[in-house]
């Protein structure tokens, strides 16, 4: 196993997303306390509690930061990935990724001039502007502390629980649109045609279910 540091990206890439965070912040996500505190989803693909693994709620109830996510993928990732994870603000404990697979992408961004780097297997790498690829599965990692506004962007490979492996779909079906009849941002499924937004997304897993 072994990091690879990436060339720097120019500020400006990124100011678009950092718009869009500024201007909602994202919600803390109660599901990775045991990792470490503050605003941090997932975008893109997610695995599911009871049903096959899908599109993420934030990416049909953003569906305009999904299509900046998305379009700075197209420019700067070069490996396959299932999934974007978001982080606003959040220190990350010593952990592995043990819901993923294979090699991510980081990369961090904002108002942050003091430390903030990633620690990996015993190596501080600094990724303020400048991606690093790196097996979070395999390799433990943690956030270093920091002086300012500290964004980042991790495009990795969700790994499905066995049973429904075959039924992950794959990112490339859902697109972002700007919806020219009422000017709002959806999701389209181009297979099926369904488009999603935020007042019409994804049914609920559960809904429906009664309680044993």
């Amino acid at each position: 196993m072994s990091v690879q540091q990436l060339d720097p990206i120019d500020p400006l890439e990124f100011k678009a997303i950092l718009d869009e965070l500024k201007r909602k912040p994202l919600e803390i996500n109660k599901y990775r306390l045991n990792v470490g505190v503050g605003r941090s989803q997932c975008f893109g693909i997610v695995s599911k509690r009871s049903a096959p693994p899908d599109l993420s709620r934030q990416s049909w109830n953003r569906p305009y930061l999904h299509h900046l996510l998305m379009e700075y993928a197209k420019k700067h990732v070069k490996i396959p990935f299932t999934s974007i994870q978001v982080n606003q603000q959040m220190s990350c404990e010593e952990h592995l990724d043990k819901g993923n697979i294979g090699t991510s992408y980081i990369v961090g961004f904002g108002a942050y001039l003091e430390g903030g780097g990633l620690w990996v297997a015993g190596y501080s790498h600094n990724i303020r502007y400048r991606p690093l690829l790196f097996d979070g599965s395999q390799m433990r990692h943690k956030t270093e502390v920091w002086r300012g506004e500290r964004f980042t962007l991790v495009y990795h490979t969700i790994n499905p629980r066995q049973s429904f492996a075959a039924l992950m779909p794959s990112l490339d079906v859902y697109a972002a649109f700007l919806d020219a009849e009422d000017g709002k941002w959806k999701i389209k499924n181009q297979s099926t045609g369904e488009i999603y937004w935020r007042d019409n997304g994804l049914p609920h897993p559960l809904k429906g279910r009664v309680k044993s």
